[in-house]
């Protein structure tokens, strides 16, 4: 037999997940955030706003992210709805290291969490 313990078995630890995501140093608008635990489980995801401000969703009635350590990937130009094709021409391509190579890293901790990122341009002009 295979006890469950205490948690229901299908209760998560969640926490709030909140930040901004810059990139020189201006606010990266429509950026799509993802948390991916480093362990197994749910993903977590958020789409910057004007301001580069996003909050994590791990269900669509559920906000925040599993707590522990995770793997974040940061996308531009990825359509979310319709009608959005245009503005995600216009969008900065992002350095590979903060997507599909991703290097950024992110611990949720069970209380609230705010996690900022300071992207650079994939292109920098030597000092």
């Amino acid at each position: 037999m295979l006890a469950l313990g205490c948690s229901g078995g299908n209760e998560v630890d969640l926490a709030p997940v909140t930040g901004i995501v810059t990139l020189d140093g201006k606010p990266l608008p429509d950026a799509m955030v993802s948390f991916y635990p480093v362990n197994e489980g749910r993903s977590s995801h958020a789409t910057t706003n004007g301001a580069g401000e996003y909050r994590l969703q791990y269900t669509g009635t559920k906000e925040g992210a599993r707590v522990g350590k995770h793997t974040v990937k940061i996308e531009t130009g990825v359509i979310t709805g319709e009608g959005e094709a245009a503005s995600a021409k216009n969008t900065p391509k992002l350095n590979p290291i903060y997507n599909e190579l991703s290097e950024l890293t992110g611990e949720v901790k069970s209380e609230s969490n705010v996690i900022n990122f300071e992207l650079k341009s994939q292109s920098t002009t030597p000092p």
